[in-house]
């Protein structure tokens, strides 16, 4: 009885000891070893390489299409649209009759007006001869004097007041949508139709106060909008606002574009290069391999491992590894960015796969397929 209890004592002993080395040091050993030489699959990532190009300096901003003259037609006097010979959209030149009130009424009553200034004109005169005999006082020719001018104000006043219902352009221009009808009746203010000068125009844009110092008229601008994206307007600053705005701390620049086909229109949106001297060479990347955080902006650059030892090729790309470096930009065009430090050229950069990727990561370059 006492063997077999000590058969089995000794039994227990070896395989709760196997277990127990197995666990505690068995175990733990070979998964340490197996993820100290565990090496992740490689990610699939898109690349593009570091080059060199020649870009002109600029700062980019929106703006706004302003007519450099602009006006809304009204009329100062009030009365019935008699005619209007004008159609909307149609160009016109200065002094082009556009609008045409009633004038019935001014008419008959400066005919009266004209019979009292004559009449006032005759007694002027009249007063004028006594007072030479010393027949008449100087009060009564005064006062017939007087007269005379007050009759001849009055002439030209109705006179104006005819003449303005008589409504012209101020200048040369393109009409737009005409506002009122033909036998309508306006009160002094009513807009009639809008007139715009668009053999030139001007674009409005801002710029932070502190490039106040880099601007200066005579700058080239180029100009893009919506409704011809494949074309560029040029342009050059003709004029600086004199204060920076204390809200945004932007200062306000006029550039004036020629516009002989009348291609831009006052309120279109637009965006806007100010470009600044002559071309220079930049080291550019696609924006997309960049990733801006708090602490930096950085890219990850690929290079092929130490330990492997051979370039990189279409058959063996899995020795490629990534490195994260920060680097400082510049200039953005086009969806390039330039890099002024950190990079140089031909290094080739992650455009696509960044997220998952750490600073070491193996990579596997697939530059045919979109990654998301």
């Amino acid at each position: 009885m006492a063997k077999r209890m000590t058969i089995m004592i000794v039994v227990l002993a070896v395989v709760f000891g196997g277990i127990f080395y197995f666990l505690g040091y068995l175990k733990p050993k070979m998964m340490g070893e197996y993820f100290a030489n565990f090496q992740p699959p490689p990610v699939t990532v898109s690349s593009e390489s570091a080059r060199t190009e020649k870009w002109t300096p600029f700062y980019s901003s929106i703006g706004n299409v302003v007519a450099v003259q602009q006006v809304t037609v009204t009329s100062e006097e009030a009365g019935v649209i008699k005619s209007m010979p004008i159609s909307s959209g149609a160009q016109v030149n200065a002094g082009d009759l556009l609008v045409q009130l009633d004038t019935d009424v001014d008419v008959a009553e400066i005919k009266g007006m004209q019979a009292s200034a004559e009449l006032a004109e005759a007694t002027y005169k009249r007063d004028q001869k006594l007072l030479e005999r010393n027949v008449a006082s100087s009060l009564d020719f005064e006062t017939s004097r007087a007269q005379l001018k007050n009759a001849q104000a009055q002439v030209e006043s109705q006179r104006a007041r005819i003449n303005k219902k008589s409504i012209r352009a101020p200048f040369k221009g393109t009409l737009g949508i005409r506002k009122v009808n033909l036998g309508e009746y306006v009160q002094p203010g009513t807009p009639i139709v809008t007139l715009q000068d668009l053999s030139r125009v001007y674009v409005n844009f801002a710029l932070p106060e502190q490039l106040f110092s880099q601007v200066h008229n005579g700058l080239q601008v180029e100009a893009k909008v919506a409704a011809f994206p494949e074309r560029t307007f040029n342009g050059k600053v003709t004029a600086i606002d004199a204060r920076v705005d204390q809200q945004t701390r932007n200062f306000t620049i006029q550039a004036t574009f020629e516009n002989s086909d009348q291609a831009l229109r006052p309120g279109m949106f637009a965006e806007v290069k100010l470009l600044l001297g002559s071309e220079r060479d930049v080291i550019t990347v696609p924006s997309t391999a960049l990733e801006a955080k708090l602490y930096g902006t950085s890219v990850f650059v690929i290079s092929k491992a130490s330990a492997e030892g051979q370039a990189a090729t279409e058959d063996a790309q899995e020795n490629m590894v990534v490195e994260r470096r920060y680097v400082e930009t510049g200039l953005s065009q086009n969806n390039w960015t330039e890099i002024t430090k950190g990079l140089e050229p031909g290094e080739s950069v992650v455009t696509a796969g960044q997220l998952k990727l750490q600073n070491g990561s193996r990579v596997k370059i697939n530059n045919n397929v979109e990654l998301r």
